[in-house]
């Protein structure tokens, strides 16, 4: 469930300044990104260590992809790897939205099939 919930923050993170766009609640949901915003990098962290702990997984992958991206400053700092972390989360960032809309869309729809899925057995 905390992969889940990790999921669904990362991608309102990345989409932050983007979801204007939605019909209805675009506004409103941008406001909720902003307000992430300045927790970016610790949900960075926390989505790259959730993704190496779920590898094999796609939320796994998209998790790693989404920290690498959030939790670039955080990375630079890391002894003897932190300039290539650094680089590679810069390399990623152009894919940020598309990363964001897959991860909040598939952290979405696990959200429901948690909820549902107990509430139907």
């Amino acid at each position: 469930m905390l992969a889940i919930l990790v999921s669904i923050l990362a991608g309102f993170v990345l989409l932050s300044g983007r979801m204007h766009v939605v019909p209805g609640v675009g506004a409103a949901l941008d406001r909720a990104a902003r307000v992430l915003e300045p927790f970016g990098v610790v949900i960075g962290v926390v989505a790259l260590v959730l993704g190496i702990l779920e590898f094999l997984s796609l939320e796994g992958i998209l998790l790693i992809l989404a920290g690498l991206i959030l939790a670039v400053s955080a990375l630079a700092s890391i002894p003897s790897v932190g300039a290539a972390f650094a680089r590679l989360g810069k390399a990623l960032a152009e894919f940020g939205a598309v990363i964001g809309v897959i991860i909040l869309v598939l952290g979405l729809i696990d959200l429901v099939e948690a909820l549902f899925g107990r509430l139907g057995r």
